[in-house]
């Protein structure tokens, strides 16, 4: 299955080359979970601190990823 990988802010240091915008698309297998794409562009999952599918809030990284979604991921997000 193809979904496209969305990363905010500090994230995007884990593109591959060759993205653009901040997002890229990345093949992976029937069944695939949110954490499985991550570990896929060697994202630690400790960064990852708020995921959505398709524009919902899903904090289970178990949760499975369906063929054309769109999984954004965002860092912490500290500030003053």
């Amino acid at each position: 299955m193809n979904i496209e990988v969305r990363l905010f802010a500090q994230l995007r240091r884990y593109l591959p080359r060759g993205s653009s915008q901040g997002s890229t698309r990345i093949d992976m297998p029937e069944g695939a979970t949110i954490a499985d794409a991550l570990a896929e562009l060697g994202i630690p999952a400790s960064t990852a601190n708020m995921t959505l599918v398709d524009g919902s809030h899903e904090a289970n990284l178990r949760q499975r990823l369906k063929d054309g979604c769109i999984l954004s991921v965002f860092p912490p997000i500290a500030g003053g």
